[in-house]
């Protein structure tokens, strides 16, 4: 006896890629995707206890095989639990859901390969735990992701420990994408040889900032809009031992007075000299009214 399909009063589309996948699927992984496609839950534990499955774990493994596969994508951190874009929460993968997301997307064993590259050593396995969560997990890109770990290892920073806080740094001030890292990082470069020339204006040979003084001297050449030959007038100014502070407020007066080069300040400092009226006190009569006369003197004598 044939069979045919009933018909059925509600229906949702399922994307031809889960059928292409059909072959080499696990029961599980089937069951997951067309939860998903059903609900828009990707949460691993609402998704286990609702198709009964062993643990989150295992929502967790089919969720990163989908991701490898196309079916989603990472969502930023907040996004809502009906988007079927949406990521699973940030979490560390164990070794075995390392094993298994790597087997499902090539861009973890890429991610893995060029960490290596970078580091120049093996990367050990709770490292790689902490990259390939960055990536599957925290939804962070690859290139991001490499971005950051050769900045920290070009500081002699070897630790996805590191990299992990670097980049939830970078993430808290908006920075989400290679491109805004690089254009971060060159900033941060610039701002470095700033404090270098500062430091070498000031007599010394490495720069030895505090936090503030060096959010100062970014303000200089960023806010004010001054080269090195204005900031050494206004050390020259302030005179030997004088505090960032101290020139600083110097900056801010002539930036303020409208003062861009040199040559407006040397001017201003020139008209400031020429406007200055001497005190002229009234001459003295060193010889008096006439001219003084010889005293005379008398023998003493008789009659005196």
């Amino acid at each position: 006896m044939g069979y045919k399909l009933a018909a059925a009063g509600d229906s949702i589309p399922v994307p031809q890629l889960v059928f292409a996948r059909l072959p080499q699927l696990e029961d599980d992984w089937l069951r997951v995707a067309l939860y998903v496609i059903a609900t828009g839950e990707t949460e691993p534990a609402a998704i286990a206890r609702a198709l009964r499955l062993s643990g989150p774990e295992k929502a967790r493994e089919a969720l990163l095989y989908w991701k490898g596969a196309g079916l989603l994508e990472s969502g930023s951190p907040g996004t809502a639990p009906g988007d079927i874009a949406a990521a699973a929460p940030r979490s560390r993968l164990s070794t075995p859901e390392v094993a298994r997301a790597a087997q499902a997307d090539p861009a973890i064993r890429e991610l893995l390969q060029e960490c290596q590259s970078i580091w120049g050593s093996v990367v050990p396995q709770g490292d790689a735990n902490i990259f390939a969560s960055l990536y599957a997990s925290d939804g962070m890109p690859v290139d991001l992701i490499l971005l950051c770990t050769a900045h920290c290892a070009a500081q002699g920073r070897r630790s996805a420990r590191y990299v992990e806080k670097v980049l939830f740094s970078w993430q808290r001030e908006g920075i989400t994408t290679a491109d805004a890292a690089e254009r971060h990082l060159d900033l941060l470069s610039r701002r470095a040889a700033h404090e270098q020339e500062v430091a070498k204006l000031l007599g010394a040979e490495t720069p030895a900032f505090t936090k503030a003084e060096g959010r100062a001297i970014a303000g200089w050449y960023e806010d004010l809009g001054y080269g090195a030959d204005v900031i050494a007038e206004a050390i020259a100014t302030a005179g030997e031992g004088k505090s960032v502070r101290y020139i600083g407020g110097i900056l801010r007066k002539w930036h303020a007075k409208g003062y861009r080069t040199v040559k407006d300040v040397l001017v201003a400092g020139r008209e400031a000299m020429q406007n200055i009226q001497p005190t002229n006190p009234a001459p003295k009569q060193v010889l008096g009214a006439g001219p003084r006369l010889a005293p005379t003197f008398k023998k003493r004598g008789d009659g005196l």
